[in-house]
């Protein structure tokens, strides 16, 4: 019920600005890398995933975005201990153009989904999974050159905060 909500809401605001008469609009697809940073660094690796994300042109240098993707986080357990940490971000936000160089804060919700197998315990195998979802902050910023973006953030998801990286190329609708 959960994803079926998520994608109305995404769907809506992606027809919303698709096909909206005023601003300039374009959509951006990108890779990402997640770097786990405080408590969430010392059980995850890197992730890995990508992003999409929408700009409604309120004016040459302002926009409304919003963003969907998915970000995988593989559990630093050793041998015996694996798993796996997914975030789904669907955030919303405003990004302000300071001529190709832009700050962005944005405000969302984040799905996150994680699973757990241990082995070798003495106990048997046992493992477990576990899905929420989060209220997530996000202070960002970039480059802008021709169609190419090339974007920071510090992302606020409960423990599990990160320093996000994403290069993406800009489509103009």
């Amino acid at each position: 019920m959960k994803k079926q909500i998520l994608f109305a809401v995404f769907s809506f605001f992606f027809g919303y600005v698709a096909f909206a008469q005023d601003g300039f609009h374009k959509i951006g697809v990108g890779a990402e890398i997640g770097l786990p940073v405080g408590d969430f660094s010392e059980a995850y690796n890197m992730g890995f995933g990508a992003t999409g994300k929408i700009y409604y042109g309120l004016n040459e240098n302002a926009n409304i975005t919003g963003t969907l993707g998915y970000i995988h986080f593989g559990l630093d357990g050793g041998s015996d201990v694996n798993g796996h940490l997914g975030m789904i971000p669907i955030m919303f936000g405003y990004n302000h153009d300071f001529d190709g160089f832009y700050v962005e804060p944005q405000v969302g919700l984040v799905a996150i989904n994680s699973k757990v197998n241990m082995s070798n315990t003495g106990f048997g195998n046992f493992g477990g999974s576990s899905s929420s979802t989060e209220v997530s902050l996000s202070i960002g910023g970039g480059y802008n050159m021709e169609d190419w973006d090339f974007g920071v953030r510090y992302q606020i998801v409960n423990n599990a905060n990160f320093l996000g990286l994403r290069v993406a190329y800009n489509f103009p609708l």
